[in-house]
């Protein structure tokens, strides 16, 4: 709006000069063209009215000297005479002074008179009669007199364009002196109109634009001045709500990333003896000895460390930011993992879970964690929703295919989404939580959506609640791999024996396989040990890298099972060892870990997924991964 005033204000001043100008020129300069153009007519017709009476009087001084008179001759100078006593043509509206007026009056007057005069002596002659010797006498003393009217009438008009000019040149001298005094005028305003653009335009965007340069260096705690109530105040007061708004979502993500550091560091201590736990159980099933009642105390022992596992492994997966990995996906698996993490609210919020997931889904392309993600947050918000009802609380997740689309639907039969809120659902920053929810939730989960080829809408719900669907590309048979989720290692096995195949214990599959366990876990390393002996595997046990790193110097084993985690020496910095002093054991590492997430971090040296073994490990899968490991370097020629 300044801006507008300001370019209307100089506009307008700048446009009112050639106005002023025009209106205070152009009537003097019009009234003295429109008067010389009316005198010089006038002035053309009486100088054709005296030339023609001077021509008939000459003739007549011709006719007098002559015997006889041709009626050719009084023709002509009858013609002459016609000619001579027409009246003046000066129009009603002509730009004559009443004075020049008068004058030509009493001139027509006096020309009259003379073409009165001629007239009579013509008619004589016509008659036959010689003139009188003072008859054209007569004429010329009129004539003479009809020369002086004429003379003051010219004086008279010369003196009413003088005049006119004299007013045109007053009014010219006038522009001048104001066109100077309007150019200083406005040379006086420019500092006062740069003085208001700076402060209520200038100054507001550099404010602005140093807002953003700061917070483009993460600088979220900048704010800056509301000057007015205009537009770029109200811009000013946007910005520095949204600097708080990000603030707040920062210190949030903060404290998220804080908290998935501290789970990651957790997730290491609390594997640690969940494993512990699993491999005492089944080192205690494989005892053939052991009764039902203790054999079945053990079972659900192992179950349930089992099951602590598989929550952990999916918390871990869902807070740790990984690098994007897209792969083929089932999104049944997608669904059934992001149920997990939030199935514990089920029960304390009273929800009922329903729906059907098609059995025969075709896989789609994506990053499985991050759809996971967004299943997530559709749950929670589903259960956000239908703790502000009573009572049946259903939510019902539903997955299918069709036109060479996979979907997945979350359905809620909660209130529903106001029609006012609807269209702007999935903006940045748009809530319905008031300070509990970020505003980001679907606006993200739309753009992963989106970034895998599908999207992310609300659909009508036939029953009212509300109705998210996910949308997503059908895989094509030629497209990148099966998604594994890290830890894959350590999932349960197959329902059945607890080590998930055979019972452990049986057979010699690693009958001459020396293995080094590097771990500082007791309780860990002594079960492991003790399986692996059993499994006809030379076992050696080292609490720690340093200690570890001497066992290698007096002997080199087939497979190195070390931790990632561990005083003194971790097991990064041993491999880290081992590529420069004994890069010829590198190939023979299987690492050990809960938190898989520090193989990823800068620095350190990039190793295969499947050569981590993601805690608690099963004993049978630790059996078989590294008897699978050991075929591979036989068959490599490590």
């Amino acid at each position: 709006m300044t801006l507008l005033v300001v370019v209307l204000g100089a506009g307008v001043y700048a446009g009112t000069l050639p106005l002023y100008l025009f209106f205070k020129v152009s009537r003097p300069a019009l009234a003295l063209g429109q008067a010389t153009e009316a005198i010089a007519a006038v002035g053309v017709d009486v100088a054709r009215r005296d030339s023609a009476v001077d021509h008939a009087v000459a003739m007549l001084r011709e006719l007098e000297a002559r015997p006889t008179v041709s009626s050719a001759s009084l023709g002509a100078a009858r013609h002459l005479l016609e000619l001579g006593r027409a009246p003046l043509g000066v129009p009603a509206g002509a730009a004559i002074a009443p004075a020049l007026r008068r004058a030509l009056e009493r001139t027509d007057a006096a020309m009259s008179r003379v073409a009165t005069a001629l007239a009579g002596v013509i008619a004589r002659l016509e008659a036959g009669h010689r003139l009188s010797p003072g008859r054209l006498a007569e004429v010329d003393a009129l004539g003479g007199i009809a020369d002086a009217e004429r003379v003051a009438a010219g004086l008279v008009a010369r003196g009413d364009l003088l005049a006119r000019q004299r007013a045109l040149r007053e009014a010219a001298g006038e522009v001048r002196r104001d066109t100077i005094v309007w150019l200083v005028i406005g040379t006086l305003l420019v500092p006062a109109l740069v003085w208001v653009v700076r402060r209520r335009v200038w100054r507001p965007l550099r404010e602005l634009e140093t807002g953003l340069a700061r917070v483009a260096d993460g600088d979220l705690t900048i704010r800056v001045p509301v000057q007015a109530t205009d537009e770029l105040g109200r811009l000013a007061q946007h910005f520095n709500a949204m600097t708080q708004v990000l603030g707040d979502r920062a210190e949030e993500q903060g404290r998220f990333a804080a908290a998935g550091e501290l789970l990651a560091g957790v997730a290491h201590e609390v594997n640690n003896p969940l494993m512990a736990i699993a491999a005492h159980a089944e080192n205690r099933l494989a005892d053939p000895s052991l009764t039902d009642e203790p054999r079945n105390e053990m079972s659900q022992i192992l179950r349930q460390a089992r099951r602590a596992a598989k929550l952990l492994r999916g918390l871990l997966r869902f807070v740790r930011a990984t690098e994007r990995e897209v792969t083929r996906v089932n999104l049944n698996d997608v669904v059934r993992g992001a149920l997990d993490l939030v199935s514990y609210r089920f029960g304390v919020d009273e929800i009922t879970v329903a729906g059907r997931l098609d059995p025969d889904l075709p896989a789609v392309e994506g990053d499985a964690i991050k759809l996971e993600q967004v299943l997530v947050n559709l749950l929670a918000n589903a259960i956000d929703a239908l703790r502000r009802v009573k009572p049946p609380r259903q939510l019902t997740v539903d997955t299918w295919a069709a036109e060479g689309r996979v979907f997945v639907a979350v359905a809620d039969n909660g209130e529903g989404v106001a029609p006012d809120i609807a269209p702007r659902l999935f903006r940045p920053f748009a809530t319905t939580k008031g300070h509990r929810g970020t505003g980001l939730g679907l606006y993200i989960s739309r753009q992963i959506a989106r970034e895998a080829g599908g999207d992310l809408a609300l659909v009508s719900a036939p029953g009212g609640g509300a109705r998210f669907s996910l949308s997503l590309p059908r895989a094509s048979a030629t497209s990148a791999p099966v998604a594994v989720q890290a830890g894959a290692a350590g999932s349960a096995p197959p329902p059945g024996t607890p080590g998930g195949g055979r019972p452990p214990g049986t057979g010699a599959s690693l009958a001459g396989v020396r293995v080094l366990i590097i771990e500082d876990e007791e309780g860990v390393r002594r079960p492991m040990a003790r399986f692996l002996a059993r499994r006809g595997a030379e076992v050696e046990e080292a609490a720690d890298g340093v200690d570890g790193l001497a066992r290698l110097s007096a002997r080199a084993p087939d497979v190195i099972l070390v931790d990632l985690r561990m005083p003194r020496m971790g097991g990064i910095e041993l491999y880290a060892r081992l590529e420069q002093e004994r890069p010829e054991l590198v190939r023979r590492v299987l690492f050990l870990s809960g938190d898989v997430s520090q193989l990823a971090e800068p620095g350190n040296t990039p190793v295969p997924r499947e050569r981590v073994l993601v805690k608690p490990v099963e004993l049978a899968e630790l059996e078989r991964r590294i008897a699978t490991f050991v075929q591979e370097l036989k068959a490599s020629g490590g």
